[in-house]
């Protein structure tokens, strides 16, 4: 194989891992943020299946 072959694997292989672990980090803070606004959609969710109920 080349040397220059070689190190364009090399650096594409980097950059595919860089690219690899901030779609992590942005997912997982993207995560960290989430759960409180699916609780709160998850509690109006129950306010409205229990109006709903008492209506029927």
């Amino acid at each position: 194989m080349h040397p220059l072959v070689a190190i364009g694997l090399v650096f594409l292989a980097a950059v595919a891992w860089m690219v690899t672990i901030l779609t992590m980090l942005i997912v997982l803070v993207k995560a960290r943020h989430q759960p409180p606004a699916q609780v709160r959609r998850a509690v109006q969710g129950v306010e409205l299946q229990s109006t709903d109920e008492r209506a029927g």
